[in-house]
């Protein structure tokens, strides 16, 4: 994972600069001299290291759970919840490691007085956040059979990830209230729930980009409030796409 390894993460560096020019070579004129003056826009960004978060609310009702990317892009709830990162419109973002994990908020976050912040990122169903049967249906349906993909503007450029990439149940799990005989979910959180993303996944602000996560059914169980949280970590261009 580049978060551990500065080799791996210099590569990524170099390879988000093709990423980049790829993405972006439909913004200049056709021929070489498009070629050159795109190169040179992409060589003149700034990279920072950077991420983006997107949350969806599940539900028993659908097994398709879509993502806003952009403030203005509407996911499966139409909500942007307080705890997104999402993409401004006139930046990107190149992903080298994906990310997924569940939460259970006390309220929705659907207004700024409730910040939903108030439950720990799971890599499974927790029982101790979950109840057993929504825990259940997590890993036997979300984790175990999902598949993530994306489009950008109608290109899929991921047909199908198997969400069980991103299940992880360590040896040391919160089973009891917290306590001297109750020790919290292992935990590292540079590493657990994430996986190298390769071909990497470029996200430009000005395009329509559409991550899902489908289902083979829909949800046994849902405990009401429950989110599936999209982490994309990687190379990050700010002010790097036109925004008509």
């Amino acid at each position: 994972m580049n978060g551990t390894n500065n080799i791996s993460a210099r590569e990524s560096f170099l390879q988000a600069r093709n990423m980049f020019y790829d993405a972006l070579r439909d913004k200049f004129p056709a021929g070489p001299q498009g070629d050159q003056r795109c190169r040179e826009w992409v060589n003149s960004l700034v990279l920072t290291q950077g991420f983006v978060r997107f949350e969806v609310q599940l539900n028993a009702t659908n097994n398709i759970f879509q993502f806003g990317v952009t403030p203005n892009q509407a996911n499966t709830n139409n909500v942007v919840f307080n705890t997104e990162v999402r993409l401004p419109l006139q930046d990107s973002i190149c992903i080298t490691e994906l990310f997924f994990y569940v939460m259970r908020p006390v309220d929705s976050a659907g207004t700024p007085s409730q910040t939903g912040t108030s439950q720990l990122l799971r890599t499974y169903g927790n029982t101790q956040d979950f109840t057993a049967a929504a825990a259940q249906s997590l890993d036997s349906v979300l984790y175990s059979h999902g598949r993530f993909n994306f489009k950008r503007n109608n290109q899929v450029l991921v047909p199908n990830r198997s969400m069980t990439d991103f299940w992880v149940k360590n040896q040391t799990q919160q089973t009891a209230a917290l306590g001297a005989g109750s020790p919290g979910d292992q935990m590292i959180g540079i590493t657990d729930g994430g996986a190298t993303c390769e071909p990497n996944l470029v996200l430009i602000g000005s395009s329509n980009n559409i991550p899902q996560i489908e289902l083979p059914s829909n949800l046994p169980t849902v405990d009401s409030f429950t989110r599936i949280v999209m982490y994309g970590k990687g190379p990050y261009a700010q002010n790097s796409t036109v925004v008509n």
